[in-house]
């Protein structure tokens, strides 16, 4: 048995002799599991194409491309935005430079982008570095990564500049996903071709693989074009359609295609044979080589696609997901195949992702046997929660990792159970920090501290490392300081009511923070519920937050939390008056000293989160 299958040497695709694919038993299979996904979790529109050996296996469309109209969904007309697959086309744009002598993959990419400033306090990052996502950017999305209106529409030159993500940790040290170095790169090809980047990708990408209806433009109102499908989202009984907004310019190098399950043929027959005249060959090759992996055990990156094995076979992979659209790419070159299935639901994510693998699982030898879990094993050093490292550090939405977390746990039966989004898996351990999922067969590794103790995790789909959260980062400590602050306002107000007419011995100073008491509990209270308001719009499907921040409810908790931190300070310096004067009796002083530390507390805390002021990007 082979788990550390050598990537590297597979992905140099020497000859074998693949089996054909039957494709009437091909139509047959996915038939089944596409309807049957499409009744259990309401999925109102699938396009699915297969390519083998340079033939077209299937192109079929399933439901409907726009539901209330009944428009099919069709693989050879239906525009789907196949989001952050994307990067593939990208990618191959990026190389035709690389091909032509025009871009150097080991310059400093700085050097194309004269004019802009760059804050890169972390170190120099070549443009590999942005095709492997190493470049050190924390990620975030609120308030430019998409538009609904005319003024939320950016240009690409505009987005680089204005919207770069903080850099984090040293370039070339990990792969953490970056929509932002993507395009970055698109801004490359801009300025190195001298050409708008849509104009470049139609006229040397597309149009020369013959994919004449598919394109990097969009529709910007709701009538749009009619072959441009529509996402829905299954509420009250019925499919519903998100709010408009479009994919501006600025984003369009990370996920702004819109394409046919037909004209993807074209790109992964090209990618699958010779290049059909965008690449030449030994770049094709070049292309599809691992460049850097987060762990020698799990998959690395090629340039511009994701390396996996499903079930042993060596494959390049992306996957897309944008405004409801989940849309994944697989390419097995050593079976010249080729598989790409999109769905205009968000529900459609379990279907895109595992399609490809139960394609390959049915029709092709597994090569990749799984051994069985042991119920005596002991894997509770690794449990706990981990938080993705692909987030916001610097800006607002660090709020937003808060519930972002995978539970590790471990089960009676020998397996580490990892929970997420309402899924578990299990995987089996092998050794050595190493696991297997008992079930697809990807793989997890641990890193181990200095103390030996597991607190970084890395996943076979590499973009991602998972950190363990700590009693200060988690969730629960951040509700239980608000629930402190919450019952000290309670208690405060309930104290106002029943000694209403009391009037206590007390000098300036102690009335002063007997006021600021009462002062500090509505601000409070109207930040949490702002907080609550914003954040609760923020997670819509295509929310305006995305286009437009801070919205009037963030501009209530920003200003609120100001003047709530501004009060605090001004509590915490009655203390010494209060315990100076001695006027109050000291259960008073207690009290108030326990509603100091609780607004103090939660001060620091929301300071932590970045929700104290204003910290947006751009």
């Amino acid at each position: 048995m082979n788990l550390r299958f050598p990537i590297a040497a597979a992905l140099l695709f020497t000859a074998v002799q693949a089996q054909s694919l039957d494709r009437a038993q091909v139509e047959a299979f996915v038939d089944g599991v596409v309807v049957a996904a499409m009744e259990d979790h309401r999925i109102p529109g699938v396009v699915v194409s297969i390519v083998q050996a340079g033939e077209i296996v299937l192109e079929k469309g399933y439901g409907f491309a726009r539901e209330p109209e009944r428009v099919p969904a069709d693989p050879r007309a239906s525009l789907f935005r196949v989001a952050s697959i994307s990067k593939t086309f990208n990618a191959t744009a990026l190389m035709q430079l690389v091909e032509q002598g025009r871009v150097d993959l080991d310059a400093d990419f700085t050097a194309y982008l004269r004019g802009i400033a760059f804050n890169l306090p972390h170190g120099r990052v070549r443009v590999r570095d942005l095709l492997t996502h190493s470049a050190g950017f924390e990620d975030g999305y609120i308030g430019h990564f998409w538009a609904v209106d005319e003024a939320s529409d950016l240009k690409l030159e505009e987005t680089v500049a204005r919207f770069q993500p903080a850099q984090v940790r040293p370039p070339g040290e990990r792969l953490v996903y970056s929509n932002y170095g993507t395009s970055v790169i698109g801004l490359i090809i801009q300025r190195v071709s001298g050409m708008p980047y849509a104009e470049y990708m139609q006229k040397h990408v597309l149009q020369p693989l013959g994919m004449t209806r598919s394109g990097f433009r969009d529709a910007k109102t709701p009538n749009g074009e009619r072959e441009l499908a529509h996402s829905y989202g299954w509420t009250g009984g019925r499919y519903r359609r998100p709010s408009w907004a479009w994919m501006h310019a600025g984003w369009q190098p990370a996920g702004g295609l819109l394409a046919t399950a037909h004209e993807m043929t074209l790109f992964m027959r090209a990618h699958l044979g010779d290049g059909a005249g965008i690449l030449k060959p030994e770049t094709l090759e070049r292309m599809h080589r691992p460049l850097l992996g987060n762990h020698p055990f799990v998959n690395p990156n090629a340039h511009g696609f994701w390396v996996s094995n499903p079930w042993g076979y060596a494959a390049l992979q992306h996957g897309g997901s944008i405004f409801g659209f989940m849309s994944n790419l697989v390419l097995v070159p050593e079976l010249k195949l080729g598989i790409f299935i999109s769905t205009n639901t968000g529900a459609g994510a379990r279907l895109s992702n595992t399609l490809p693998r139960r394609i390959l699982g049915r029709f092709f030898p597994k090569r990749l046997e799984i051994p069985a879990a042991d119920p005596k094993a002991n894997l509770a050093e690794f449990a706990g929660d981990y938080r993705p490292q692909r987030r916001s550090y610097s800006t607002v939405e660090k709020g937003n990792s808060l519930l972002n977390v995978l539970t590790v746990s471990a089960n009676d039966q020998g397996y580490l159970a990892l929970a997420s989004g309402g899924t578990t898996s299990r995987f089996v351990p092998l050794g050595g920090d190493r696991f297997i999922n008992a079930d697809t067969g990807e793989r997890l590794v641990f890193a181990r501290d200095a103390a030996k103790k597991p607190v970084l995790m890395h996943n076979d789909y590499g973009h991602n490392n998972y950190e363990r959260v700590g009693f200060f980062e988690r969730a629960s400590f951040v509700f239980t300081v608000a629930g402190l602050l919450g019952f000290a306002i309670v208690a405060r107000l309930m104290a106002l009511w029943l000694y209403r007419k009391e009037r206590p011995a007390e000098s300036g100073w102690e009335r002063i923070a007997r006021h600021g008491t009462t002062a500090v509990a509505p601000v409070w209270l109207l930040f949490a519920w702002a907080v609550h308001k914003d954040f609760s719009a923020a997670e819509a499907l295509t929310a305006p937050h995305m286009a437009h921040y801070p919205t009037g409810w963030a501009w209530v908790w920003i200003i609120g939390g100001v003047m709530g931190a501004a009060l605090t300070a001004g509590l915490a310096a009655g203390l010494g008056p209060v315990w100076w004067r001695r006027s109050w009796s000291v259960p008073r002083r207690l009290a108030y000293s326990g509603y100091v530390l609780a607004c103090v507390a939660f001060v620091a805390t929301i300071h932590h989160w970045n929700l104290l002021g204003l910290h947006v990007l751009g």
